[in-house]
């Protein structure tokens, strides 16, 4: 120190200590956006292992509950099979994760099939001309598709 209180810095010093500040920085910066870059890599796999799940559940649903729906319009006779049980066993699956209203979508499909089934059963042919005709009733799968349909953008926004 001087006289008047002055703090005398020797250049030869301050180099290695602002390369050493620099590093340290850049360092940090790096290691920060590694840490980032990590974190929002695992939230996307986690999300798309997610949105997998719950299609591969849906359409599984759809399949199953079609195949019945097209069985219960044609078969006079009511017979719990192997698919009945799938497809409480997928609605069940769906409570795991789904949410109520699609839930509640797919519990009135099943009931809609029940519905069906309890109904006198009609020929292809006949089935085949109401369908032509547009004189079957809508398609109670529509609304399920369209449920799931939105469950799966909702989880793909949570990207954004």
């Amino acid at each position: 120190m001087g006289a008047e209180g002055v703090l005398q810095l020797d250049s030869t010093q301050l180099s290695p200590v602002f390369a050493l500040l620099g590093a340290l920085v850049g360092g940090g910066a790096s290691l920060l956006a590694a840490i980032y870059t990590q974190r929002f890599q695992n939230r996307l796999q986690r999300v798309a292992a997610e949105i997998a799940k719950r299609e591969t559940v849906y359409a599984e649903f759809v399949m199953s509950a079609s195949n019945m729906f097209l069985t219960a319009r044609v078969q006079d006779e009511i017979a719990l099979n192997g698919e009945e049980q799938r497809l409480f066993g997928l609605i069940n699956r769906m409570r795991l994760f789904a949410p109520p209203e699609v839930i509640c979508g797919a519990e009135t499909v099943m009931r809609a099939i029940v519905d069906i089934l309890l109904q006198p059963g009609i020929d292809f042919r006949q089935l085949a001309t109401e369908a032509l005709a547009k004189g079957l009733d809508p398609d109670p799968l529509l609304g399920f598709s369209s449920l799931c349909r939105s469950d799966l953008d909702n989880v793909h926004r949570t990207l954004a």
